[in-house]
């Protein structure tokens, strides 16, 4: 269900030229989600997402089937879908496979073109959530390993939202002052990888700290959504 941008460089075959409908759709859903602002644990609804990117309901539907079926949300028979839930031990269990795998690309990475700093975004506070993930990415990439690029990019998908939250948080200015360090070592990828991997685990244990206080923030958020929702049933029935 994944497909890799480099599978022709990863594998020596040839990738499609082009993308169907239900690609442009999938595109389009996981760019909403990214930017959507969704707290762990809450349903997404077709009909919304439909409407909110002027695409029908049936690829809509396939795209959530197929971030269902590469882990990215989570797929409840008969209630819908819905996006992960946070946990400590499942947040702790992501960044100890995370800090392996990207340890491991690393190992890997050939020297290669320069490392191009990932182009600013709006100034919003995805923004820098988005460049640290890019970085992620492209330490994937460089091994040319596509099970690598597989977790990492489930990896980035499902820790987003708390990447953001921090980004929005008190632990805003030391998130840019982590990414920044990251961002100068990465010129060193593929010539000195322990500068490269020194930076990079910093990175990570600092947003893994970071993470305790901003999950109560989000799931109280979630829950006080919840308990709103309730509220307002049991008041029209």
């Amino acid at each position: 269900m994944w497909f890799c941008e480099k599978v022709a460089q990863c594998r020596g075959i040839e990738a499609p030229k082009t993308r169907g409908k239900a690609d442009a759709a999938y595109d389009a859903v996981v760019q909403l989600l990214y930017s959507y602002g969704l707290v762990p644990g809450q349903q997404l609804s077709d009909a919304e997402l439909s409407a909110k990117l002027n695409i029908g309901r049936t690829p809509v539907r396939e795209a959530l089937i197929r971030l269902a079926a590469e882990g990215k949300v989570i797929s409840i028979p008969h209630k819908g879908y819905f996006t992960r839930p946070l946990t400590d031990r499942a947040i702790a269990n992501s960044y100890a496979v995370a800090r392996e795998i990207l340890a491991f690309a690393l190992a890997r990475a050939e020297p290669q073109a320069r490392y191009q700093t990932a182009p600013s975004e709006a100034l919003s506070s995805a923004g820098p959530a988005r460049r640290a993930e890019a970085i992620f990415t492209e330490i994937g990439q460089r091994a040319s390993n596509c099970e690598m690029c597989k977790i990492i990019d489930k990896f980035c998908f499902c820790t987003h939202p708390l990447r953001v939250e921090i980004t929005a948080s008190e632990h805003s200015h030391s998130f840019g002052r982590s990414l920044a360090t990251l961002q100068d070592a990465m010129t060193q990828l593929g010539k000195a990888t322990s500068v490269v991997q020194s930076a990079l685990m910093s990175h990570l244990d600092f947003e893994r700290r970071a993470l305790t206080h901003v999950v109560q923030v989000m799931n109280g958020r979630s829950l006080n959504a919840y308990l709103y929702s309730e509220q307002f049933m049991s008041v029209q029935r």
